[in-house]
C-alpha cells in the first residue's frame, strides 16, 4: 500500500520547499496543509519539537527539515547510488540548510516574522 503524506508548514517557501521540490522530482503526490501564522502560537504547542515543517507519513508526524528531505531522498531513490553520493548530497542538503537559514534571518525583526510587501 502506497505512503500517505501529509505536509504542514506556513504559507510560502521557506524550509518545506525543498521537500516540495523532492515531491514533484519523485512525482508522488502529498497533501500540502499551509498554517497561518496568525494561528502559529496555538498550533506551535501540538508539533513534535516545537517548530515546521512537519511530515505526516501515514499519520505518523516527523519533524526537522533536514530529516525529512534525507528520509524522502532514501525513499524515492534520490539519495545517491553509493556512501560517496550520499555524503555529497548530504553536504548540498547542509549547505542549502545554511544559506535558508541566512536567507530566513533577513526577513524576521525582534518582533517576529516581517509581513510581505
Amino acid at each position: 500500500m502506497p505512503a500517505d503524506y501529509r505536509l504542514i508548514y506556513f504559507d510560502g517557501r521557506g524550509r518545506a520547499e525543498l521537500i516540495r521540490l523532492i515531491f514533484a522530482a519523485a512525482f508522488q503526490k502529498f497533501e500540502d496543509v499551509r498554517i497561518d501564522v496568525a494561528k502559529w502560537p496555538e498550533y506551535k504547542l501540538t508539533t513534535p519539537w516545537g517548530g515546521i515543517p512537519i511530515l505526516e507519513v501515514n499519520n505518523r508526524p516527523v519533524a526537522q527539515s533536514g530529516a525529512i528531505v534525507r528520509y524522502l531522498a532514501r525513499q524515492f531513490h534520490l539519495a545517491g547510488e553509493d556512501k560517496w553520493e550520499q555524503v555529497l548530497v548530504d553536504s548540498a542538503l547542509d549547505a542549502i540548510g545554511d544559506l535558508l537559514s541566512a536567507a530566513i534571518s533577513l526577513g524576521e525583526s525582534q518582533d517576529g516574522p516581517l509581513e510581505k510587501v
